[in-house]
């Protein structure tokens, strides 16, 4: 199943595939077709979104990797579909109307990351207090010392 997938991919999409497990297999795509790519999985059975990871390759210089994890439940088959976006472009289109259960996903992406899931409309402060909106403190440039509190002797 999944060979016919990556053949699919790569031809509607021209889109690299690699197997990434013996039931997985990885998509590298672009923000551009990402919408189109999410419909054409679900399409093929690709019904259950399980998570959406982003991962800080700042220090290196290749910028931030946005990584969707669905599963075809009767296949027990996974896909990653994986989109590098630069670090002062963290803007890609939302899924959370193909893909509901992506929607508190992208919202929380963006509270820790930064990123922008355009025409997600509850891109609000989910886990953070209000005074640290924008200070996305799951970014490798985040300084924990800056916002530490302050903890006086013999308190806990």
């Amino acid at each position: 199943m999944l060979e016919e997938i990556k053949d699919r991919i790569k031809e509607e999409f021209g889109f690299e595939t690699e197997p990434y497990d013996t039931n997985m297999l990885l998509v590298h795509a672009t923000k551009e077709r990402i919408r189109d790519l999410m419909k054409f999985l679900k399409s093929y059975g690709f019904k259950y979104p399980h998570t959406i990871s982003v991962v800080d390759y700042t220090p290196k210089g290749e910028g931030f990797q946005i990584n969707y994890i669905i599963e075809n439940l009767v296949e027990k088959k996974f896909v990653i579909v994986r989109v590098n976006l630069p670090e002062d472009e963290l803007r890609i289109p939302t899924v959370c109307d193909i893909f509901p259960p992506f929607q508190p996903h992208e919202r929380e992406a963006w509270e820790m990351f930064g990123v922008e899931f355009v025409g997600n409309p509850r891109l609000e402060v989910m886990i953070l207090p209000e005074w640290a909106k924008g200070l996305y403190p799951l970014r490798k440039s985040y300084d924990f010392k800056k916002h530490r509190k302050e903890v006086r002797k013999g308190k806990a």
